[in-house]
C-alpha cells in the first residue's frame, strides 16, 4: 500500500521563508519549519523555487480573504470609508500573520529566479484589487475613478508601512490608517442642487 503524500502547510512554508527571501532560505530550515523531511519535501517534482512561489500565492490568498471580507462588511458605504476598511484589511493580516505580512512586503521581490515574474504578479494581485473596488466606489460616489490606481497603491503601502509597528502599537495604527484613507480619498461628490429661476 502507498504512503499517503505529506501536505504541505503554506502557513508554515511562508513563514520559512518570510525573514531571508527565496535565496537567504536553507532547504533544511523549509523541512524544519513544515515538519517535512527534505527528500520528501522535494518528491513532489517541486522546486524550491516553486515552493517559494506557493507559499507566496497562499499568503496573498490570505490577503484576499481578508479584504473581500471587508467588502462584504462595508458595501452600500462610501468610498473613503471602503478604502479605510481595506487598509484595516491589510493590517489586520500583518497583525495575524507578521511573518507572511513581512514575506509579501519585505522578502519576496526578487529578479533572479525562474518563479521572480510569478512572485511579482502574485504580489500585484493585491494592490490591484483594492484598485477594482475603488475604482466602482469612486464612481458611485460621483468621483473621478481614474485616481483608485494611485489611491491604491498608497493604500497599500502605507498599510504595509504602518503594519510594521509593534503588536502594542495596533490601535494607534489603525487610527493611523483611517486617517491615511481620509487624505487620499475626496468626499463623496455633493449633489448638483437645480436652481429654479426666481418668480
Amino acid at each position: 500500500m502507498a504512503r499517503p503524500r505529506a501536505r504541505i502547510d503554506t502557513a508554515a512554508l511562508a513563514d520559512a521563508f518570510a525573514p531571508d527571501g527565496l535565496h537567504g532560505t536553507s532547504s533544511a530550515a523549509l523541512a524544519a519549519a513544515t515538519g517535512i523531511a527534505k527528500p520528501t519535501l522535494y518528491v513532489h517534482g517541486e522546486s524550491k523555487e516553486a515552493l517559494f512561489l506557493r507559499a507566496v500565492e497562499a499568503e496573498v490568498e490570505r490577503v484576499l480573504t481578508r479584504l473581500h471580507a471587508a467588502e462584504v462588511a462595508t458595501a452600500g458605504q462610501p468610498a473613503r470609508r471602503r478604502a479605510a476598511a481595506a487598509a484595516h484589511a491589510l493590517l489586520d493580516h500583518a497583525a495575524a500573520r507578521p511573518l507572511g505580512a513581512r514575506l509579501l512586503n519585505r522578502t519576496a521581490g526578487h529578479a533572479t529566479s525562474a518563479v521572480a515574474a510569478a512572485v511579482d504578479a502574485a504580489l500585484r494581485r493585491v494592490p490591484d484589487h483594492i484598485e477594482a473596488g475603488l475604482r466602482r466606489d469612486l464612481e458611485a460616489d460621483g468621483l473621478d475613478p481614474a485616481l483608485a490606481p494611485f489611491i491604491a497603491r498608497a493604500l497599500h503601502g502605507a498599510a504595509a508601512a504602518v503594519g510594521d509597528v509593534r503588536a502594542g502599537e495596533r490601535r494607534p495604527a489603525r487610527a493611523a490608517l483611517a486617517s491615511i484613507a481620509a487624505a487620499f480619498v475626496p468626499e463623496p461628490a455633493a449633489p448638483v442642487a437645480a436652481e429654479w429661476p426666481s418668480a
